[in-house]
């Protein structure tokens, strides 16, 4: 594998908890950070466009607790009953200009959500294949 020299500037206690994990790995500093950058940034699939690529990018800065927190998010209880009103009475009447324009904000962030979770879980399988991918060759 080709390779790139990089100067990096750490943080003291940044660089002492790098060599204290590393340490536990029984690995040095440089093969841990490696392993963890490799982790964290697993290759996107061939066949993600650059667009969905360049979307995907900066979700993948995220630790996967917080992914996990985005995946199992939700409209709040409260504009989620609303959203649920809204459908059921835009299915059987005309909405009012004032609901029409609360229905569309609502659809908004629920689309958002939804997207969002897309997103995240699908960063989070990248993570999981990645990691199994080592436990088979490491």
């Amino acid at each position: 594998m080709e390779a790139m020299e990089l100067k990096l500037w750490l943080p003291k206690p940044l660089y002492r908890r790098l060599e204290q994990t590393a340490c536990l790995a029984k690995c040095d500093v440089q093969e841990f950070i490696l392993s963890m950058l490799e982790m964290a940034l697993p290759p996107p699939p061939d066949d993600l466009t650059p667009e969905m690529a360049a979307d995907l990018a900066p979700w993948v800065l995220l630790d996967d607790e917080t992914l996990r927190a985005i995946a199992d998010a939700f409209l709040p209880p409260r504009q989620q009953r609303r959203f649920t009103t809204l459908l059921r009475r835009e299915e059987t009447r005309r909405l009012s200009t004032r609901e029409g324009e609360e229905w569309e904000g609502l659809k908004r962030a629920s689309l958002r959500i939804s997207q969002n979770k897309a997103k995240v879980q699908f960063i989070l399988n990248q993570r999981m294949q990645e990691r199994r991918a080592k436990g088979k060759h490491g």
